[in-house]
């Protein structure tokens, strides 16, 4: 597997060529030097004593081979016919290229221009990771081991930012890398995922919820120690986060890519190839979905620490506190919730209260946390669980339940059915099923023994 790097004989693509030797050096893999001709715009008045454009391009081509070849380093350098970034994509399929590099600008035929310059194209079309480059001398730095290469990565929660981290040991072939993930949330969104509002946001607050989500997600996928920072932002996502890069002083962003095509990627945008313009760093690093699909990380066994049940304080809905406790190991920890549902709405629960509650008073809160009290078997302290109880209160269960997941970062939610079928389905409706629907967590809904 060679590491494809391609030029156009410019300045910015000598760049690319530095870094790209540099890394193949390091990585000791053989370095693959391209060139691809669009035959439309090769001359045709060429001499014919000189051999014909093709065989010019391919003594300059040999030429700036033979001035990286050295010990240690494997250089082959090759001429291709077809639009550069369709010619590299193709043959680094057909060789299956460790990575593509390319400078950050690349030139393009006329005719072409409207479909974009050749990173953005190369970035769209790669099924193995690119690297566009605008400026080697960081790169180079890291690979002849005088400093680590500062990496800021953009994580969404999303499957393509987990491609892009777990492509980081990668990277530390090279060398030391010092990792910065940045996170850009829309507050909106956010504030309604957890059932927080800006009236009443909670006692820990929107962004240390979403730092421990980040700081367990990159537990989980071997990267605790990174450095964290985050930006609210209602629209555009890539202006905030070039922004993050640019505060961690970054040398490189590296950003994970659906690749999204036609109506798709006009109706969700795309925030690598915006960034491939955008970013103030040294590098941008691509790394398509597609890239890790037959290589798969190994599935590892989730461990359960923190639980959520739900009680409404009926004989069947009970039986499901038990279960909870069942799946926590020592140290893990209980939420057992009930919902006090209610006509207002909670963003206006700050208002009127006393209606939020159902009417009740302090008294009464009190009184529904004795219960929850009493709820729980006398022999968990023995088991070394924590248990809280928590009052919510919203206009549908089951939507509170869910948001109270999001905001205690449970790893699995625990619901009781009462088993409703039918009409009495139909009129009472089932906390379960809709809890089911909505929930981006595990559930285990606990049935009654005599239910079928």
């Amino acid at each position: 597997m060679a590491i494809i790097v391609g030029t156009d004989f410019s300045d910015h693509s000598r760049e690319a060529v530095r870094a790209a030797a540099a890394i193949a050096e390091r990585t000791r893999t053989p370095l693959l030097l391209v060139h691809a001709a669009e035959p439309g715009m090769l001359r045709r008045d060429w001499p014919a004593d000189r051999g014909g454009a093709i065989t010019e391009l391919e003594q300059r081509l040999a030429a700036e081979a033979d001035g990286l070849r050295h010990e240690g380093l494997t250089v082959e350098s090759r001429v291709l016919l077809g639009v550069p970034d369709e010619a590299l994509v193709e043959h680094a399929a057909k060789t299956q290229a460790r990575m593509i590099i390319t400078a950050a600008l690349g030139w393009r035929s006329e005719t072409r221009w409207r479909l974009g310059g050749v990173p953005a194209r190369v970035a769209q079309l790669s099924r193995c990771p690119f690297l566009m480059v605008r400026l080697a001398e960081p790169l180079l730095e890291w690979c002849q081991g005088r400093r680590p290469l500062r990496v800021a990565v953009g994580d969404d929660f999303s499957h393509s930012a987990e491609v892009a981290l777990r492509w980081l040991p990668e990277l530390r072939k090279v060398g030391p890398v010092e990792l910065t993930v940045a996170h850009v949330y829309n507050p909106a969104t956010e504030y309604g995922r957890l059932g927080l509002y800006r009236a009443n946001p909670g006692p820990e607050g929107l962004e240390v919820i979403l730092e421990r989500e980040l700081r367990e997600r990159l537990s989980r996928i071997g990267e605790p120690r990174a450095a964290l920072r985050m930006a609210e932002s209602y629209g555009s996502v890539v202006e905030p986060l070039a922004t993050l890069a640019e505060a961690a002083r970054a040398d490189l962003l590296l950003l994970g890519s659906h690749q999204r095509r036609g109506m798709r990627r006009v109706r969700h945008g795309s925030v690598s190839l915006s960034a491939l313009q955008l970013a103030p760093v040294a590098a941008v690093a691509c790394v398509p979905v597609s890239a890790t699909q037959e290589a798969e990380a190994p599935v590892s066994i989730p461990s359960i620490r923190r639980v959520l049940v739900s009680t409404d304080f009926s004989r069947l809905a009970n039986l499901a506190i038990p279960h909870a406790l069942s799946l926590l190991p020592r140290g893990g920890e209980l939420i057992l919730a009930h919902v006090i549902e209610s006509p207002i709405p909670i963003v206006y629960a700050d208002f009127w209260p006393a209606v939020a509650l159902g009417g009740d008073d302090d008294a009464t809160e009190a009184e529904l946390r004795r219960q929850l009290e009493a709820l729980v078997p006398s022999d968990v302290a023995g088991r070394g669980i924590t248990v809280r109880m928590e009052l919510l209160t919203g206009v549908q269960a089951a939507q509170a339940l869910c948001q109270a997941a999001e905001r205690h970062g449970v790893d699995i939610f625990c619901v009781s059915s009462h088993g409703r079928t039918g009409v009495r389905r139909a009129v009472l409706g089932s906390v379960a099923q809709e809890v089911v629907a909505r929930s981006r967590r595990p559930v285990l809904v606990v049935k009654h023994p005599t239910l079928p």
